[in-house]
């Protein structure tokens, strides 16, 4: 079986992996076809529309007001860590073994690339992906050692069976924040008690104008320092024409340190407001949401909503305060209800007209759903015996059952089918809400 193995290199070494990688490394855990149809099967297949649309869903679970299971899950995966559904329509998954590409049905052959501590992993409009993961770097001014240092791939041309890496961001070195080298070196140092080995890239998302956010955690939250702290929210856009990336801004505005309504204490998942399906036009509002993880703090607020403000000095981040206000004589709970989270591991906002926002919670085994005015639950279908108040649809304990999670750790959503990278259960787990039937 042949993998993608992504090499040791010396940091910022990106010319050569521009030029060396599509030679050395790029294969493919299958064979290669022509196309998309070729791999995945034609979109006009009866069969797969089927299944691609409902699935199989329980008949005894099809009148219970809520998500039904759309079996089978999908299983053979070594602890998923993410989720994500692409402008392609396709669907990635991250786990130890690196990131996997099926089709939203997966009946065609999955595509695998190898790589190590991959934990997140998005898409933009130019069907560019980017994965969150680790790789050793060699480091010259340390002796020539090796470092196990958090990374960004840049991948074109998955879709298509010859993938691409065309950027890899190499983290301290593409921190802007951190100008000089002698400030990107001293910070990888195993004398240090904040080594950089210790800081994490733990989500990506992608933007209308295919710029994205990652979060990073880490252990040094200086709020005097020149350089940005660890625990923040960066922005990358594309250089020019160029395959290359770069740091264009920090969000400093966001606490590292204090929770509030504007922090960011370990951020373990983001989601812009701009998902799939693709069309002419999206938002250019550049918010997001994000989930905070960190166990040490006590925090309130674990979901945020960030708001992106244009002022005359420029983008500002913002809390979104609308979210504080309850309506208690519609919905019995809420998304900024305070700590209604215990360890929120991944938020997705779906990019339909209904614009639902999905929580999956690693410590509670549960998958919550909120609409964006932040009231959990949704409006209760016609027939539904009381239609005043919202319906709540979140669920899940812990379990391997069809409607049960073990460390839930990455929440997608798509064409009404909502996926979930149940990390415990080494599956995929999908769900479709039932009011959606005819």
């Amino acid at each position: 079986m042949l993998t993608v193995y992504l090499y040791d290199y010396p940091y910022k070494m990106k010319e050569f992996l521009r030029h060396s990688l599509p030679i050395i490394g790029l294969c493919v855990s299958l064979v290669v076809f022509a196309s998309c149809d070729t791999i995945f099967g034609t979109k006009s297949d009866s069969t797969n529309d089927e299944i691609i649309d409902e699935g199989n869903i329980d008949p005894n679970l099809e009148n219970v007001d809520g998500y039904a299971p759309v079996l089978p899950f999908w299983e053979d995966f070594d602890e998923p860590t993410d989720v994500h559904v692409g402008f392609d329509q396709l669907v990635y998954v991250t786990d130890s073994q690196g990131l996997h590409l099926l089709d939203r049905a997966d009946l065609g052959p999955r595509q695998t690339i190898s790589m190590r501590g991959a934990i997140g992993v998005s898409q933009d409009r130019l069907l560019t992906l980017y994965v969150a993961a680790r790789d050793s770097i060699l480091v010259p001014e340390r002796n020539n050692e090796r470092f196990d240092l958090p990374v960004v791939y840049v991948i074109e041309d998955f879709h298509t069976g010859t993938p691409t890496i065309v950027d890899t961001l190499i983290f301290p070195f593409d921190d802007a924040s951190l100008s000089t080298r002698a400030a990107q070196i001293s910070r990888i140092n195993r004398n240090r008690i904040d080594n950089y080995e210790q800081v994490s890239i733990t989500s990506i998302t992608t933007l209308a104008d295919n710029t994205f956010y990652i979060s990073r955690t880490g252990p040094l939250n200086s709020l005097t320092s020149i350089a940005s702290a660890d625990n923040i929210i960066l922005e990358f856009e594309r250089v020019g024409n160029t395959n290359e990336f770069a740091n264009v801004r920090q969000l400093r505005s966001l606490s590292p340190v204090t929770p509030s309504l504007a922090s960011s204490v370990g951020v373990t998942g983001l989601s812009s407001l701009v998902a799939p399906p693709q069309r002419n036009t999206f938002t250019d509002d550049r918010s997001f949401l994000l989930t905070q993880g960190d166990q040490n703090t006590e925090i309130p607020f674990r979901v945020l909503w960030v708001n992106a403000v244009e002022t005359t000095d420029g983008l500002v981040f913002e809390p979104n305060r609308d979210l504080l206000r309850r309506d208690t004589t519609v919905a019995d709970s809420f998304l900024y209800d305070p700590f209604k989270f215990r360890n929120p591991a991944d938020i997705a906002f779906a990019g339909d007209q209904t614009r639902f926002i999905f929580v999956v919670d690693s410590e509670l085994n549960r998958l919550y759903q909120f609409q964006a005015n932040g009231e959990e639950g949704v409006i209760p279908p016609a027939g539904a015996v009381d239609r005043s108040r919202n319906l709540i649809v979140s669920f899940g304990t812990l379990g391997s059952g069809p409607k049960e999670f073990n460390q839930p750790s990455g929440v997608s959503y798509f064409d009404r089918i909502v996926y979930v990278a149940d990390k415990g259960n080494n599956r995929i787990a999908r769900f479709r809400l039932t009011s959606d039937f005819e």
